[in-house]
């Protein structure tokens, strides 16, 4: 390792345990959309008890996916309220996080930092933890990237560190497949045969478990596509637009092709580049989904960093030129001196700390109050959109019902005219007034809440109170109608 601690262990530490407090009191509330929920399951097993029954009509079941998550989350409630809860999380969170990419610039960047790894690090995690403050199970899995990226050529580290990290997140195999194949391309034997046995491992635990709940959601989550029927999910979206159109199973033999057709010619560097290798091979991940990409970008931000701080060029960018002996004295004359550290580290914490707080969702939630309401409780809710509206519907009252699902493209019923209708009800062409009376029957729905800028079809008020769907209130850029029974 090229940069090694500019302090010591001790003060190390207390410099990331510090700022990620800081951070984690700036941020605050900060769950997001399924978050929320995740946090409302845990809290609230006995009167959700399955996602099936909080979102009727769709392909969930009795199995929960995301046990794993839910029993850590269950844990802290015993001792935190929902909201220090999302601060413990994001505190535990944050300190692994800063840990990790430390390690990542000081194993990549050849260029000596000293104190100045700590401003690279505070930065990159303001810049790139949007998925990791989410208090979702998808953390997890980021930390477990990091952690087997780092791991050298052993056995057990990757064996217990895949055995750990699988239960906790169903779509395991994605992450842990791809460090299996950047471990086989760099012919470290120990590290795949233990990834590949810890693997092996989880998927026993999980069909044990529960084999034909966790079969039939690994089945729909991978012809989600085909069940969203050209629905949009804002994550689930491609980086670049013309991806968007081409099926997942057309791309994978491209991008596998083009990046082992890379790595042959050039086998020296990623044998070597264990960050190169992994971001090239998952590249159909995080390419063709933002959800992966936003995961992701903590590496790729130091991979690119890496780049920058390891040419050996005269010049790195030709119109920063004029300014490379400015940069480079005050790296020189400030990274090892104790007044930049004194000053510029505390200052660079409660900056970037502020920078924290635009992310708090705690505005947002409120946003979910109107379903505290006692008449909301234990009704089904139809939506022609799934929002955080809902989400924060199902964190302050856990008694509601969702339709649509949080996988929009989940719902379910034995008349196949029905998912039609239903998926026009979530496109801007939107339903006549008699379609949504048929999807409200077959759903079932106590209330339905339409959002004005969800549908360019006009709905007459006035055939809709014809067919008991009433309007009851209006809020800011939705009306909801209440269902006479």
């Amino acid at each position: 390792m090229t940069n090694k601690s500019f302090f010591s262990p001790y003060l190390h530490y207390l410099i990331y345990t510090f700022s990620a407090i800081v951070f984690a009191l700036f941020l605050g509330v900060s769950a997001f959309d399924d978050g929320l929920r995740h946090i409302s399951f845990a809290l609230n097993k006995d009167i959700l008890e399955s996602w099936g029954n909080v979102f009727p009509h769709s392909l969930f079941s009795e199995y929960d996916p995301w046990f794993g998550w839910h029993f850590l989350l269950n844990k802290l409630l015993y001792f935190f309220s929902k909201e220090e809860t999302q601060i413990v999380v994001n505190f535990l969170g944050l300190f692994l996080f800063m840990i990790l990419i430390d390690k990542f610039i000081r194993e990549y960047v050849k260029y000596k930092l000293d104190s100045f790894t700590y401003i690279i690090v505070f930065i990159i995690v303001v810049l790139t933890s949007y998925r990791y403050v989410m208090v979702r199970p998808d953390m997890l899995s980021g930390f477990y990237i990091m952690l087997m990226l780092l791991v050298r050529n052993k056995f057990l580290p990757a064996l217990f560190i895949t055995i750990i990290y699988g239960p906790f997140y169903y779509l395991f195999f994605l992450y842990t497949g791809s460090i299996g194949l950047v471990y086989l391309i760099q012919q470290k034997w120990k590290s795949f045969i233990g990834t590949i046995l810890g693997t092996l491992i989880t998927f026993i635990f999980f069909f044990v478990d529960d084999f034909d709940g966790y079969t039939n959601t690994v089945y729909n989550v991978l012809i989600d596509q085909k069940l969203r029927m050209g629905l949009e999910v804002s994550e689930g979206r491609p980086i670049f637009d013309f991806l968007t159109n081409l099926n997942y199973f057309i791309l994978l033999p491209i991008f596998l092709i083009g990046s082992f057709l890379l790595i042959y010619k050039n086998y020296k560097y990623f044998k070597s580049n264990t960050l190169a290798t992994f971001l090239l091979i998952t590249s159909i991940l995080w390419m063709n989904q933002y959800r992966y990409y936003h995961l992701f970008l903590p590496l790729i931000f130091v991979y690119l960093i890496s780049i920058i701080f390891n040419s050996r060029k005269k010049y790195v960018f030709y119109y920063l030129r004029k300014y490379q002996v400015l940069i480079k004295r005050f790296f020189s004359y400030s990274k090892g001196k104790k007044i930049f550290f004194i000053i510029a580290l505390p200052y660079s914490i409660f900056i970037l700390g502020y920078m924290f707080s635009n992310q708090t969702s705690k505005e947002s939630i409120e946003r979910g109050n109107i379903f505290i309401e006692k008449r909301f409780n234990n009704k089904v809710i139809l939506s022609n959109i799934m929002n955080l509206d809902m989400y924060s519907g199902l964190y302050h009252n856990p008694t509601i019902k969702v339709v649509p699902s949080c996988s929009i493209g989940w719902f379910y019923h034995e008349n196949k005219d029905l998912k039609e209708i239903y998926v026009k009800m979530m496109k801007l062409e939107g339903i006549t007034e008699e379609e949504l009376k048929r999807l409200v029957d077959a759903t079932n729905a106590d209330y339905y809440l339409h959002y004005f800028n969800r549908s360019k079809r006009v709905l007459s008020i006035t055939k809709l109170k014809e067919l008991g769907i009433e309007p009851n209130e209006i809020y800011v850029n939705k009306i909801l109608f209440k269902v006479k029974k």
